[in-house]
């Protein structure tokens, strides 16, 4: 009787093992943040005003705490204008904005459809002062070309009202223009222009100035016009005819992006100028002309040189000062300054004007005001460590801190890393979180809240943080989208390591994963590029622990199995030291293709991992598929994460698991179509793995998961992970912390529909352990029960058990061993006190517990 007992009580205790867990919930224990914004962009200004008011337009969707519509009218102190942004309305289409002499504005889509004000026009839209539309203006067909497709790409507005329009199109309105019209004031075409055949095919006119005498200046990249040879700089009459007397001196391979006239009629071009001297081509960012072409000696030329004197935008990189000095803007950095210089008359740089560290990348557009002080805007992160995208500075090139508007979009997490103490680092883009300045690395308590003094530790980070690592000192490796930074554990810059950056011979751009190997060395994959200490790399480079590139690493850029390396969107060390690589890789066959690819130390390829038969990962799209993440279990298998549908022409939705040496594990499959990219991958103590990213799956039975999934160590989608904490945008990272929470950051903005922004934190059951199915444990048996100095064990073989264990009362684990192959299986129990104890059968799928009687 009380045997029969004992094996009723096991029964019922494999059953309640068994039972479905409830889904997944949201933390009440950890504050997630309600706000989480970044800094916006600013891309064009309009004309300055008297009172000091400037149009600032570009990608923003706050100004100073109100919601906005990236175009907005700013006074002198930073205020925005709200009756004029109530009066414009739904901006859109718009690239610059061009001053009229009635004091109106024309907004220019540079090819785009462009409203405001409730109005809708191709190209060109016109403004009232107060930012109604002024509805008497265009309405025709605009810009066409040959493809029924046309493009204005410079522009320009006369004293009296009349707009210049060069571009690449054959009609205008329907009228014939050959690259090049001129509108009356109220938008028509005006018949009087007429430029003959104008530009040849594949002619980019890019700037027009008009000067005091009416001749129009055009430059970009081009070698005629109307059948007249004229490299990259053509003067024409009023009329629209060439004017002889002015002669370009530019040489082949010019391009000139921007044209700036003097009160003397000397003419400042930049861009990429190609001059002859010393008997070989030199190219110039900056040069200045006389009135009839020729160069001028007096004017110095060698501060810049290849483009460097350029913006991003279809502003001016140039601006000339009332006292003829000269604002300059580009992608140069040094002695004459970072990004954003002013030369005196004869091009001479001005170190009277100093910008400090200046913006973290070139601007993209500038502004004189009345008063002599500078607007400077662009998509910078930064300028001199404030993190604005738009700045005033003082004649004397000093920040003006009263002019701060704030200009914001939506932010962002994009990488999550524990610490020890059960803190959290959180890196992405923003700024600002649930209300209070934050730089784009903080560090949060284990109940959520920030941690104020990492943050003050940290500084201002130019860059969104796309990767962490946390080493075993404590310190914390940062990638961001230029660089690779390190901070100490109390967040300040680690004084001990140079930031890898671009810099002579190399380009870093994205850095999108890092490993750490047991000697402190630091992987680095993402989109870079170029030479340093005598290596090549592409994709991939190790730092030494200070940072530098670590010419040891001898990855070949060029591989005739691989093709030739491109860039990298993972990498991990594995627990064998081997580097396993998710990159791409351009083949002269295939074009490019996404292969998963392991290392020896030495950046060696393993040719046990990899050969002929390469594992590559394809979509159906005409697009390759991609790898995002790599996670290697505790066997040595590798799980994939990315985008694609097949993988060596099997389906994989996804997810997809590689066996020790590269092949793919035919184990591991789901047929449930799991449509999207998989961006993460997170592996659970008990082998279950998390999948964030942007997707959905139906499972029936269960419902639609959506960004964020869980599937069994056979790959299969695993029902007891439901819906019931679904994120609504982008899951980016996904971590496990010890007590079995699952921590998430990524794009969102709710979780199970409540708000949750950037970061949440859920509970969930299988996590820490988890339960194998019914069936499984309805055909796992152990006898004799009450045993004696022997327990017998029948594991269910088809469901690869793994491991037996015996605990006692206290949880105490008795006797342990690995599951075998045998049908029947003998647990030694000699020696064991008489007592209840509590046997586990783990399996691939869960564990299998039976209550056990020892006499």
């Amino acid at each position: 009787m009380k045997t029969l007992r004992l094996l009723a009580a096991g029964f019922l205790l494999g059953l309640r093992f068994c039972q479905p867990a409830a889904g997944q919930t949201l933390d009440p224990g950890f504050t997630s943040p309600l706000s989480l914004y970044t800094t916006g962009k600013v891309y064009y200004m309009g004309p300055p005003q008297a009172d000091g008011k400037r149009v600032l337009g570009g990608y923003f969707t706050r100004a100073n705490g109100a919601a906005a519509n990236s175009f907005a009218r700013f006074d002198d102190l930073g205020n925005v204008d709200l009756p004029f942004s109530q009066n414009v309305g739904s901006v859109g289409g718009v690239a610059q904005v061009l001053g009229l002499p009635t004091g109106q504005y024309l907004l220019v889509g540079n090819g785009n459809t462009v409203t405001a004000g409730g109005l809708t026009r191709p190209e060109l839209l016109r403004l009232n002062a107060n930012g109604t539309a002024d509805a008497s203006f265009g309405g025709g067909a605009g810009p066409s070309g040959s493809q029924g497709y046309g493009f204005g790409q410079a522009f320009a507005v006369q004293p009296d009202g009349k707009i210049l329009v060069a571009g690449s199109f054959e009609t205008y309105h329907g009228v014939p223009a050959a690259g090049v019209v001129r509108l009356n004031a109220n938008g028509s075409v005006d018949a009087t222009f007429n430029v003959g055949t104008g530009f040849g095919a594949g002619a980019f006119p890019e700037t027009i100035a008009v000067q005091p005498d009416g001749k129009i200046l055009i430059g970009g990249d081009f070698t005629s016009f109307n059948g007249q040879f004229t490299q990259s700089l053509v003067r024409l009459n009023a009329n629209g005819s060439v004017d002889a007397s002015f002669v370009s001196p530019l040489l082949a391979n010019s391009f000139v992006e921007g044209l700036v006239l003097q009160p003397d009629g000397k003419v400042l071009a930049n861009g990429y100028l190609a001059l002859s001297g010393a008997g070989a081509t030199a190219y110039a960012g900056l040069v200045r002309l006389q009135p009839t072409g020729g160069l001028d000696a007096n004017f110095a030329v060698s501060l810049f040189q290849d483009g460097d004197v350029s913006n991003s935008s279809s502003d001016p990189a140039v601006l000339l000062q009332a006292d003829g000095k000269i604002i300059v803007s580009g992608y140069f950095t040094g002695a004459v300054g970072n990004h954003v210089a002013r030369l005196n008359p004869d091009g001479t740089a001005d170190l009277t004007f100093q910008v400090g560290t200046g913006p973290s990348q070139a601007p993209a557009t500038l502004g004189l005001q009345p008063n002599g002080s500078l607007l400077v805007g662009g998509e910078f992160g930064t300028f001199n460590n404030l993190e604005q995208p738009v700045v005033r500075l003082t004649p004397a090139g000093a920040l003006e801190t009263a002019f701060l508007p704030r200009l914001q979009n939506p932010g962002f997490a994009s990488a999550l890393a524990l610490q020890p103490d059960g803190k959290l680092l959180l890196g992405g883009d923003f700024t600002e979180l649930n209300g209070q300045p934050v730089h784009r690395l903080v560090r949060l308590l284990p109940n959520g809240t920030l941690d104020a003094a990492f943050g003050a530790a940290t500084g201002a980070l130019s860059d969104a943080v796309t990767s962490l690592r946390l080493q075993p000192d404590g310190k914390v490796l940062a990638g961001t989208a230029l660089s690779v930074l390190r901070f100490d554990a109390s967040g300040a810059p680690d004084a001990t390591f140079t930031p890898f950056v671009s810099g002579p011979g190399y380009y870093v751009s994205t850095v999108n994963g890092l490993a750490v190997q047991a000697d402190g060395r630091i992987l680095v994959a993402g989109y870079l590029s170029g030479t340093a200490n005598g290596l090549s790399f592409n994709g991939v480079v190790r730092l030494t622990s200070t940072g530098a590139v670590d010419p040891s690493f001898a990855r070949p850029v060029v591989n005739g199995t691989l093709g030739n390396a491109a860039d990298a969107n993972a990498v991990l060390v594995q627990s064998d030291g081997r580097i396993v690589v998710a990159g791409r890789f351009r083949t002269g066959t295939q074009g490019s293709v996404y292969r998963v690819v392991r290392y020896e130390s030495t950046g060696a390829l393993d040719a046990g991992f990899f050969n002929t038969t390469a594992y590559t990962l394809a979509s159906t799209t005409i697009a390759p598929g991609q790898v995002f993440d790599l996670a290697q279990q505790a066997d040595g298998r590798l799980l994939v994460g990315g985008y694609f549908n097949q993988v060596g022409g099997l389906s994989r939705y996804g997810v997809a698991r590689l066996l020790a040496t590269g092949a793919l594990d035919p184990s591991f499959f789901s047929n449930t179509v799991l449509a999207g990219t998989v961006r993460t991958l997170a592996i659970q103590p008990n082998g279950r793995v998390l999948l964030g990213g942007n997707f959905n799956a139906t499972v029936p039975g269960v419902g639609t998961l959506v960004n964020l999934a869980r599937v069994l160590d056979n790959g299969q989608l695993d029902t007891s992970f439901g819906p019931t904490a679904n994120p609504n945008n982008v899951v980016r990272a996904v971590e496990v912390q010890p007590n079995g929470a699952i921590v998430l950051a990524g794009q969102f903005i709710s979780v199970a529909g409540l708000p949750r922004v950037g970061v949440a934190r859920i509970t969930a059951a299988n996590v820490l352990a988890v339960q194998a199915p019914t069936a499984v444990a309805e055909r796992t048996a152990a006898w004799p029960v009450p045993a004696h100095g022997q327990l017998h064990i029948a594991p269910d073989l088809s469901a690869r058990p793994i491991a037996l264990d015996l605990t006692d009362a206290l949880g105490r684990t008795v006797r342990h061993q690995a599951a075998g192959s045998a049908p029947k299986q003998t647990m030694d129990l000699a020696g064991l006190p008489a007592g209840v104890y509590l046997l586990r059968v783990q399996y691939a799928s869960g564990t299998v517990a039976r209550r056990i009687a020892v006499e």
